[in-house]
């Protein structure tokens, strides 16, 4: 079950992405602090530079561009809007923050922009994520979450508009906290942006990049976080909107097209469930039977992949969805893995060691393990995902509750506590209780705009839900 705790459709600063802000306010001065990684620790400044030098710190290296430290500030320089600047410097981290003071000096046009490279090669070879912030800031797509692909082209998951322009010759403190695939991007402390979609290398460090532009930059840091659950609502931060089988008040459910729906509607994930067809192969459907949606009869289990893939999963919601079909789960990823979006992903009924490590081995070969969140109520197929993947975040969902929900996410090892909106409302102070335990809750499923406002006045993390159109449009209303 699970707003793209986010995807492809990003939220401006009422939010997207659920990373938990794990920060350390340090006093910094000198020059230029650069620890080895091996002595890095949750909190320490890794890299402190201030350029009161007047030369480049060690270990950065400018890879293409003009470079310079001038009157105290480094100053990168790019006359074309096609030159992708860039000093790279650091090590490779998995929680940390990058901040810097930037002031865009002149720019060729208000889309030119400058980033804060947040996974780039030590020589600037791509593949490589920014987070990019244009001097124009008050566009749709002023701030950004961008991939540079090996093909040389642009990969651009999530955008949002600033609360007020950088312009040119104004110091803006920018900043982005990273917690493994998901970041939050902060202007002038303020939290405008969220991304689940990073894709991380294993030694890629952090940069800066200049485009089309002349920036200065000043006081730039990288400070290492603490691990964090990535799921836990930001203060200030909205409740993620969970798309429960997809847009399924608006197409069928458990569907490509009731995903492509949620998707645009501003859906942060798309929830959906899993079973095995008779040959082994994971399915996309709810019920035991496809009786109910589909023109077939039978158990999913007993029926083979060739046999599903032959039946109608549309027209039973209305003719306009005939011949759409029952997705595999391969089949879900990649569109999800293409097209943008995460996958609250429900192990639906009880579910064999063998069958699980199937599902785990799908999301692997689709390179989604950092886009989906397992949840069943089936305590041994959540066991058996932690034994097989413990790098999936996994959730036990739940009608009522149990009487130690705390102590039971301890030994399952939760990552998230998904009741029912009704019996959660029970008893409100458990949401406090899980997050100072630091396990997530999201609640399902809800469809009202009065327990939109309950819940979320609980601080709940994620509403599922079977409107995630209109969830997200009474949240961005707020």
């Amino acid at each position: 079950m699970v707003r793209a705790m986010v995807t492809t459709s990003p939220r401006t600063p009422s939010g997207r992405l659920r990373t938990a802000a794990a920060l350390a306010a340090l006093a910094l001065c000198g020059t230029v602090a650069a620890a080895a990684p091996a002595a890095a620790a949750p909190g320490d400044v890794v890299i402190s530079a201030d350029f009161s030098s007047g030369t480049l710190p060690a270990g950065w290296r400018a890879v293409d561009g003009s470079w310079t430290v001038q009157n105290g500030r480094l100053v990168g320089t790019s006359t074309s809007s096609s030159a992708n600047n860039k000093i790279t410097f650091g090590s490779h981290l998995t929680h940390f923050r990058l901040e810097a003071t930037a002031r865009f000096e002149s720019v060729t046009a208000s889309t030119r922009w400058a980033a804060l490279g947040l996974d780039v090669p030590a020589d600037g070879a791509t593949p490589w994520w920014i987070a990019t912030i244009r001097s124009g800031t008050t566009a749709s797509n002023g701030l950004e979450f961008a991939q540079r692909t090996t093909g040389n082209a642009w990969n651009v998951t999530n955008t949002a508009a600033a609360p007020y322009a950088a312009g040119t010759g104004r110091d803006v403190r920018i900043a982005v906290e990273v917690h493994g695939s998901q970041a939050r991007w902060l202007f002038d402390g303020v939290e405008v942006l969220r991304t689940t979609s990073l894709q991380r290398s294993t030694g890629g460090g952090q940069a800066l990049f200049v485009n089309g532009a002349t920036v200065s930059f000043d006081d730039v840091r990288v400070t290492e976080l603490a691990p964090a659950n990535a799921y836990l609502r930001a203060p200030g931060s909205p409740a993620a909107v969970i798309a429960h089988r997809g847009a399924s008040s608006a197409a069928p459910e458990n569907t490509l097209v009731a995903q492509e729906i949620a998707r645009r509607a501003g859906a942060d994930w798309i929830e959906n469930d899993v079973q095995p067809s008779a040959d082994g192969t994971p399915f996309i459907l709810h019920d035991s039977t496809v009786d109910r949606t589909t023109n077939g009869t039978g158990s999913i289990r007993s029926l083979t992949s060739a046999q599903l893939k032959a039946l109608d999963a549309g027209s039973w919601f209305a003719p306009h969805y005939a011949g759409t079909r029952i997705p595999t789960l391969a089949e879900q990823l990649a569109d999800l893995r293409t097209r943008g979006g995460n996958l609250l992903l429900e192990i639906k009924g009880a579910h064999t060691r063998d069958q699980v490590a199937k599902i785990v081995a799908v999301i692997r070969e689709q390179q989604m393990t950092g886009r989906v969140f397992v949840q069943s109520f089936d305590v041994p197929s959540l066991q058996y995902s932690y034994e097989l993947a413990p790098e999936l975040p996994i959730g036990l969902l739940r009608s009522t509750l149990d009487a130690d929900p705390v102590a039971l996410a301890g030994q399952l090892h939760l990552t998230a506590y998904n009741p029912a909106g009704s019996a959660l409302l029970t008893r409100p102070a458990l949401v406090g209780d899980l997050h100072r335990a630091g396990v997530a809750v999201m609640a399902w499923t809800i469809d009202s705009a009065a327990q939109w406002r309950s819940l979320d006045q609980l601080g709940v993390d994620g509403i599922i839900t079977n409107r995630p159109a209109e969830l997200a449009g009474w949240i961005s209303a707020g």
